[in-house]
C-alpha cells in the first residue's frame, strides 16, 4: 500500500475512513485527472476502507446506520479530488440497487470485499425474454467507474420473441428491469474525454446477447431481498443528497484554497493584497455561512427519513420533499459560490497549483446529472403546497 491507516478499518465511522483517504486521493490526484480514472492507490486504500460497499448490509462490508455518515464521506472526498468521490457515490447506488436481489444472489454478487461496482439506470438496452432469464444487448452511456468495476448494474426494456419492442418504444408504463453483468461481459468504450470529472472514466459500456439469469433481473423500487431500516430508505433523494454532499465538499476545498491564497501571498510595501480586497473578504464570509448552513439543513432532513426508516413508518411527501430540495438548493448555490471565488480570486484561479480552476470545472460537472436538476424542486413544492408529485422516482 501507498499509505499507513492510523485507525483499525473495522471500529472506523465511514467519515473518519475518508479523512484518512483524503491526503491520499489529494496525492494522486494528477495521476487521476491524467489517466482519467481513479489512481490505483486510492482505489486499493477505498477497498481497505469498505468505502465502496456502505449501501450494502453490514454482513457484506456496509453502513447500515444513519446514511449522513456516507453524506460526510462524499464532502470529505469531494474536497480532495470529486472524481473519487463521485465513482463511490456511484458505487454507493450499485450496492443499495443490491437490495432488490434475494438474499442468495446478493451475496453471490457482492460476496469479495475487494470488488468495485458501476451502473446506469438509463434503459440504454434490451433484454430479451429467453429459457431461464434473458439475452442482454445494449450500449449505455457515462457509467463512472467502469474500468474499475467487476459488476455492472444495467437497466434494460423488457422484451419477449412474441412481442418483441426496441429502445423506440420506451415511453411511460415500458417494462424496466435492472440487470447485474459481471465484468467479463462487457466492453468498455473510450468515449470520456471531459474536464469536469475527468478522473471519473465514465466512458460507454457495450453488452451483446449476453445471457443474465431470472434472478439477477429485479425491478427498480421492487421488493427489498433483506428489510432493514437502511433498505427502507428512499434510493432516489438519499442519491441526490450525496451528490449535493459532493458539491458542497468542492465548495469547502475551493474556499479553503482561496483562504490558504489570502494568508500566504503576504507581500511588503503599500500595494494591497488579495485579503485586502473587500470583495474577497465577503466572498469567503458568504461561503463560509452558506456551507455551514446548507450542510446542516441537508443533513437533519436526512436524518429525518432515517428516524421513520428506523420505526417501519411510511415517509410523508413533505418529509420526501425537504431532502429534495435541501439537495437541490445545496447543489446550485455551491455551484454559485464556487463560481463566485473564482472570479475574486483573479488570475490566481488559472494556476493548478492552487487547484480553483479544476474544481470549478468539477462541481459544474457534478450539477449535469439528472437527480439535482431543477424540475426536483418543483415536484417538492408540489408536496409543500399538497398535491401529489408526480415523478415516480420522487418516492422509490
Amino acid at each position: 500500500m501507498s499509505y499507513t491507516s492510523s485507525v483499525k478499518v473495522k471500529d472506523s465511522l465511514p467519515s473518519d475512513s475518508a479523512k484518512e483517504i483524503y491526503g491520499l486521493a489529494d496525492l494522486y490526484r494528477g495521476e487521476t485527472e491524467s489517466a482519467r480514472k481513479i489512481a490505483s492507490a486510492v482505489v486499493e486504500g477505498l477497498i481497505d476502507f469498505n468505502l465502496f460497499r456502505m449501501g450494502l448490509p453490514k454482513s457484506l462490508g456496509g453502513w447500515e446506520d444513519n446514511p449522513v455518515e456516507t453524506l460526510k464521506v462524499y464532502e470529505t472526498l469531494a474536497s480532495a479530488d470529486a472524481s473519487v468521490a463521485w465513482v463511490v457515490w456511484n458505487n454507493h447506488m450499485s450496492c443499495t440497487l443490491g437490495r432488490y436481489l434475494d438474499e442468495t444472489s446478493m451475496k453471490e454478487v457482492f460476496n469479495n470485499p475487494s470488488h468495485v461496482y458501476a451502473n446506469s439506470a438509463r434503459p440504454e438496452g434490451v433484454a430479451t425474454i429467453v429459457p431461464g432469464g434473458y439475452s442482454v444487448s445494449g450500449q449505455w452511456t457515462i457509467v463512472s467507474g467502469c474500468e474499475l468495476a467487476d459488476w455492472f448494474v444495467l437497466r434494460c426494456l423488457i422484451s419477449s420473441p412474441e412481442s418483441p419492442v426496441t429502445l423506440d418504444d420506451l415511453g411511460p408504463g415500458a417494462n424496466l428491469k435492472l440487470f447485474f453483468i459481471p465484468k467479463e461481459e462487457v466492453e468498455i468504450v473510450d468515449t470520456w474525454n471531459v474536464g469536469g470529472l475527468n478522473g471519473t472514466g465514465s466512458h460507454d459500456v457495450v453488452v451483446n446477447d449476453v445471457f443474465v439469469k431470472e434472478e439477477y433481473a429485479v425491478n427498480f423500487g421492487g421488493q427489498a431481498g433483506i428489510d432493514n431500516a437502511y433498505s427502507r430508505l428512499p434510493v432516489g433523494c438519499i442519491n441526490a443528497a450525496g451528490c449535493a454532499a459532493m458539491a458542497l465538499g468542492v465548495l469547502k476545498a475551493t474556499m479553503d484554497d482561496l483562504t490558504k491564497i489570502c494568508v500566504e501571498n503576504v507581500t511588503p510595501g503599500k500595494n494591497p493584497d488579495i485579503r485586502d480586497r473587500a470583495a474577497v473578504q465577503t466572498t469567503i464570509a458568504k461561503s463560509k455561512t452558506l456551507l455551514a448552513s446548507r450542510r446542516s439543513q441537508l443533513h437533519d432532513s436526512v436524518t429525518a427519513l432515517w428516524e421513520v426508516s428506523q420505526n417501519n413508518d411510511n415517509f410523508t411527501d413533505v418529509q420526501l420533499a425537504d431532502v429534495w430540495a435541501a439537495a437541490c438548493e445545496a447543489a446550485r448555490e455551491a455551484r454559485a459560490m464556487t463560481s463566485e471565488i473564482y472570479s475574486v480570486a483573479g488570475i490566481s484561479s488559472v494556476y493548478k497549483i492552487f487547484k480553483i480552476e479544476k474544481r470549478h470545472r468539477d462541481i459544474h460537472a457534478i450539477l449535469q446529472h439528472g437527480i439535482i436538476q431543477p424540475h426536483w424542486l418543483s415536484q417538492a413544492g408540489m408536496a409543500y403546497v399538497g398535491l401529489k408529485p408526480t415523478a415516480p422516482m420522487f418516492r422509490t
